[in-house]
């Protein structure tokens, strides 16, 4: 077996490493549209009769000292929903490389730890942009919708999202070693997080226990900043929180990345 040091010593890509990662992904994505129609049916579902519904009994929502229309309001939580889960395809691919000796093959080929972080997101990434411009695009025909040009903005931090969480995976993936342990773990980690994330209540009406919760959830200030753009609200706070733990999240993973023994550990 070769250790992780003969690998970072061995040959570089470059920015061509990236692009083949890149090409690899989009022919996987090809092979796999089936997954980007199935997952938006959910999302989808969710405007039309979960926001639409909720908009036409209570109205509008206050948030942060602003009051915002309901649908828009749980837009957002859609945008985030659906990245989240497509987070399971980024994990569902790591684990495949690692199973296959495919994740060793690439770093041994020159595909370096930050190329093939950049790499893995793409599926997810895409999978987010389609559903988000998809909801956008209905939810500006159902009424409710914020300026475009904050819907672009927001796509940003939609990227920045799956890199900060395809990092955060890639670094509990290492540590998986069968598909029983991923599912197990994709459960009692995954879930939690989504739910205790203010997608669709008002964090600050939440009960303390809920708002203690969600003030240590990541995805809790993800939502929170691009709802800050959608609004137009004139704060950075969250915004920062969530660059800042992007940059941590996709060193630490590049970090283990290039300090990890990759073997064929899986039963």
């Amino acid at each position: 077996m070769l250790s992780h040091k003969m690998y970072i010593k061995r040959g570089r890509l470059g920015g061509r490493g990236l692009q083949i990662m890149i090409s690899n992904e989009l022919k996987a994505l090809w092979s796999n549209r089936q997954i980007i129609y199935s997952s938006l049916l959910s999302p989808i579902l969710y405007l039309l009769f979960y926001s639409v519904g909720i908009q036409s009994t209570f109205g509008n929502i206050v948030f942060s000292g602003v009051e915002v229309s309901f649908l828009s309001y749980s837009l957002i939580g859609i945008f985030t929903m659906s990245l989240f889960k497509e987070m399971y395809q980024c994990v569902y691919r790591m684990i495949i490389d690692k199973r296959w000796g495919l994740l060793s093959l690439k770093l041994l080929n020159g595909v370096n730890p930050p190329l093939y972080i950049l790499g893995i997101s793409t599926f997810p990434i895409i999978g987010v942009l389609v559903q988000a411009t998809i909801l956008y695009a209905l939810s500006a025909i159902i009424g409710g919708v914020f300026p475009f040009y904050r819907f672009c903005m927001i796509l940003l931090l939609l990227i920045t999202g799956v890199l900060f969480w395809a990092s955060v995976l890639i670094c509990v993936a290492l540590l998986v070693k069968n598909y029983k342990q991923r599912d197990f773990v994709m459960d009692t980690l995954m879930l939690p997080i989504l739910f205790a994330a203010p997608l669709f209540y008002s964090f600050e009406n939440a009960p303390l226990v809920l708002r203690a919760v969600s003030a240590v959830n990541p995805l809790s200030y993800q939502v929170q900043a691009m709802r800050m753009i959608a609004f137009g609200i004139p704060e950075i706070r969250d915004i920062a929180i969530v660059l800042v733990l992007a940059v941590i999240a996709y060193l630490s993973a590049i970090f283990f990345l290039s300090r990890t023994d990759f073997q064929n550990d899986e039963h």
